[in-house]
């Protein structure tokens, strides 16, 4: 499966690092752009985005900390430090440039969704209710309470999990973010009982293999109706 380092371009023509993951073939197939936790792009990150690609998508991850402290950590107080720093509202823009590249990709079906694993839960969700992300996804996302509105348009697919364990995304919240989405009718907001935050990124404390395989099939099965006609 094609996979590469690529550059992107911001509005303004600054550049940044980039991954990029292909399907094998030329077929015309939805993108994804995968927002990473803030550890940044590191092995994982290319690793959920390979697989991604190989369920028949052309994934982007960013290296959406660029601005701050470029580049993959592993160390957690440099992590939460830039995480502090980061600028949500110059986020938003480079999100909003990234679909645009996104949908200019020659092999892309002009369906694109974004993928968001913790701090990329508020993005999946501000693309999904601003910009025009055909569907949304999200595994222990950050913030998402913070984008309620306005609201995705109900033709969005959006499939968001929690762990019933997560003291970052506590219960509380998860029951504000389903009832903002109550009458949405291709939104699922889904609890998993026992599992902790990171519960879908297998290198991380908290990782839960049943969990992470069952939250993935259904934010699967929500992409794939980007497949179609």
């Amino acid at each position: 499966m094609p996979s590469r380092q690529i550059k992107n371009t911001t509005r303004d023509n600054k550049t940044y690092d980039g991954y990029l993951s292909e399907p094998e073939g030329d077929d015309k197939v939805p993108c994804i752009l995968l927002i990473p936790a803030i550890f940044g792009t590191d092995d994982e990150m290319m690793e959920l985005a390979d697989a991604w690609g190989a369920d028949g998508f052309v994934v982007t991850v960013p290296d959406i900390f660029w601005r701050v402290m470029p580049g993959p950590t592993a160390d957690m107080e440099k992590a939460f430090g830039r995480y502090q720093a980061f600028d949500v509202e110059q986020g938003y823009k480079d999100v909003e440039d990234l679909l645009k590249m996104l949908r200019t990709n020659p092999r892309c079906n002009g369906k694109v969704a974004v993928l968001g694993y913790c701090f990329g839960g508020r993005y999946a969700q501000y693309a999904a209710a601003r910009l025009g992300a055909d569907a949304a996804g999200a595994f222990h996302g950050t913030m998402i309470e913070a984008e309620l509105n306005p609201m995705p348009p109900t033709s969005c697919s959006v499939s968001y999990h929690f762990g019933t364990e997560d003291p970052v995304v506590p219960m509380e919240t998860v029951e504000q973010i389903r009832a903002a989405f109550a009458g949405h009718d291709h939104a699922a907001i889904i609890t998993h009982d026992g599992a902790r935050h990171n519960f879908s990124m297998p290198t991380k404390e908290g990782y839960h293999a049943g969990v992470a395989a069952t939250s993935r099939q259904a934010v699967l099965e929500a992409f794939n109706t980007l497949k179609k006609g």
